[in-house]
């Protein structure tokens, strides 16, 4: 049973599925899920330890050039993500897939937090590609147009609560996938198209009052 093996034997197992997830080969996410759930939803430090291990380079590629060589965004990225999840939201996730998307939004929060930061010393620093925020391609919205992408996903961390709506809205403008796209890679997550126009036009209407 998976829930009787040792923090150390999860790490072991989770290291040498990833490593058949990057060859291509048949892999298993059960033992990255298990170490992620003992994590934040027993709140058990050694396997937040070996979370963070095993996950920290993955990170610092989603924060970029600008954060190179400074651990503390990475830091801060994972103190994002402890602080924003307990037990019932963890339970929502589906899949290794959709723990890995809500740490990369935690990142991209985190990168601009620390380019507004930088901006707001007098150094001014590019956005990259996170300048402007795409437009949507299934509900149209002026609030989404009117914004730059720092003031927009500020506001999407204070204005929803709700986790599958953030990760809707993280697929939908900072991925750039369609409402279909997003069934078709996140099944597990979002099986009916409904769905994801509901929570879509949901988190829109909130983010529109906030705007407001």
């Amino acid at each position: 049973m998976i829930e009787t093996l040792s923090i150390r034997d999860l790490s072991r197992r989770c290291k040498e599925e990833t490593g058949r997830y990057r060859r291509g080969e048949p892999y298993s996410e059960r033992y990255c899920l298990e170490l992620f759930r003992r994590a934040i939803v027993q709140r058990d430090d050694d396997a937040w330890t070996v979370t963070y291990e095993q996950y920290a380079d993955m990170v610092r590629r989603w924060l970029g050039p600008s954060c190179e060589g400074d651990e503390e965004p990475v830091t801060r990225t994972f103190e994002r993500f402890w602080q924003a999840l307990d037990g019932a939201k963890f339970a929502r996730f589906g899949s290794l897939s959709a723990v890995l998307q809500y740490l990369k939004m935690c990142a991209h929060a985190t990168r601009i937090d620390r380019l507004r930061a930088t901006r707001s010393a007098g150094r001014e620093e590019p956005l990259d590609d996170m300048r402007e925020v795409p437009d949507p391609d299934d509900v149209e919205d002026p609030v989404i147009r009117r914004v730059d992408a720092a003031d927009f996903w500020s506001m999407v961390q204070s204005a929803l609560g709700d986790e599958r709506e953030l990760l809707v809205i993280y697929l939908s403008y900072a991925i750039g996938l369609t409402p279909r796209d997003i069934c078709r890679r996140h099944g597990a997550e979002f099986p009916d198209v409904s769905d994801v126009y509901r929570l879509k036009r949901s988190a829109l209407d909130r983010l529109r009052r906030r705007f407001r």
